[in-house]
């Protein structure tokens, strides 16, 4: 019998576990959380005794011990993404990026389900693929959203369409060098073929020089170029040289919300669908909770919650697709990124600052340095949203954070229906 040490026991790491011990592998189970029931860290004895796999959530980094270790030994090491997606039997659409993946997700989910396909979506989006395996009954289409620390150790994911949405620094307090994260973000192309797609962003460099040698046929996807089978002319969608359906039908908004749909609209199109089923996809679409969701408004001033901007590339997004005069809140966990090109960015767009949270010294301190004066730093978020409502010139009340939540939260999640109670309480 095979053995097998599945590091991480949340989510991904119990269903991993599972999985493992149905396809015949003994499993050693493994948590830095003493709290766990048969935990290997605690128990004295080799844990590379007789160790043939070693399996990962995405929260144990490459650099963790455990994981050097058995790497320096030879032992393999895979992501939970990995072992589960072997034993996927449907055509599989994985989607990676910094920005825009869960949305992309449940675009490719909504229009799939328009075109009567039988899809399923997993990965990061919430759901592991390993337990989509052990529910049975698997889905036609394996719809994947793929972080770069699952893609870090996957070496045969081959999927029909890879899309890369964009790329920008994030999760720097995972990463020694950027470069280490676009490299980790490329692997979602590594296993593909001929007869695959690389649906990739055609707007930045970045995100082209990784399409350069690519065996997969590669599909160019821009907001800003009318090039392609899909592309935006005067306000509308146009399909294959005509046009489709006004922009203005739909309700994702934001040049990005318009970019992701691109994305999907290519990958759909060469599934079969129809110019029909596209345009209802469009119309039909509703945008996911806590990214640019509108709130509501009170005493005439609206309130947006881009929880899930949890870096600087998802905040100048929310930033560039609201309208008014922005009273921006920011603050939260820190990620190692630099604001001060942030700041420089939205000088011109955003009236007001309020920065709350573990790291919103640094965040103003970035402001100040180049000459961004209009920044308070509030103890609270409540504190917060009292300073920009009564801000001269803000109508718009942005809660985009630029960083992750742990500070005070448990999740991106948990920080907006936070927000939002605050935003309701002033409406009653």
């Amino acid at each position: 019998m095979k053995t097998a040490l599945v590091m991480g026991i949340q989510a991904s790491g119990i269903s991993a576990a599972a999985l493992l011990k149905r396809e015949g592998y003994e499993v050693r189970l493994y948590d830095d959380r003493q709290e766990i029931e048969n935990n290997w860290r605690d128990r004295g004895e080799d844990i590379f005794a007789g160790l043939d796999l070693v399996v990962i959530s995405p929260s144990i980094p490459g650099t963790h011990p455990v994981v050097a270790e058995a790497l320096a030994r030879g032992i393999r090491v895979e992501s939970e993404m990995e072992f589960g997606s072997k034993l996927l039997t449907g055509t599989k659409i994985v989607v990676t990026g910094t920005n825009g993946k869960t949305t992309t997700v449940d675009m490719l989910d909504k229009v799939l389900k328009i075109m009567g396909k039988k899809a399923r979506t997993m990965g990061n989006v919430g759901y592991p693929v390993s337990q989509v395996v052990l529910d049975g009954d698997q889905p036609d289409y394996a719809i994947i959203e793929a972080s770069s620390f699952q893609l870090e150790f996957c070496y045969t994911l081959r999927p029909k369409f890879a899309v890369l949405l964009n790329i920008s620094p994030d999760h720097m307090d995972r990463y020694a060098r950027y470069e280490d994260y676009v490299n980790a973000k490329k692997r979602v192309f590594m296993g593909q073929s001929a007869t695959d797609f690389a649906v990739v962003n055609w707007d930045t460099k970045v995100t082209r020089d990784l399409t350069e040698g690519l065996p997969s046929t590669v599909i160019r996807v821009s907001a800003k170029e009318q090039k392609g089978d899909f592309y935006l002319k005067n306000n509308y969608f146009y399909m294959k040289g005509q046009p489709l359906i006004s922009v203005r039908e739909s309700r994702a908004k934001g040049e990005h919300n318009r970019f992701n749909m691109l994305a999907v609209m290519n990958v759909a199109y060469r599934m079969g669908a129809t110019a029909a089923e596209l345009a209802a996809f469009v119309r039909e679409y509703r945008p996911l909770p806590h990214r640019i969701e509108y709130v509501g408004t009170a005493d005439g001033v609206c309130f947006y919650n881009d929880s899930k901007g949890t870096n600087v590339g998802a905040c100048l997004s929310a930033v560039d697709s609201v309208g008014g005069g922005i009273g921006l809140i920011m603050g939260g966990s820190d990620k190692k990124e630099d604001y001060c090109d942030f700041f420089v960015a939205i000088y011109d767009k955003v009236k007001f600052v309020a920065v709350t949270g573990g790291n919103a010294e640094k965040i103003y301190s970035s402001a100040m340095k180049v000459g961004f004066t209009d920044i308070k730093i509030t103890d609270t978020l409540d504190e917060a949203i009292e300073v920009l409502t009564h801000a001269e010139g803000v109508d718009t009340v942005l809660f985009s954070p630029a960083s992750a939540s742990f500070d005070r939260y448990k999740g991106y999640a948990e920080r907006g229906e936070y927000f939002k109670s605050r935003v309701y309480a002033l409406k009653a």
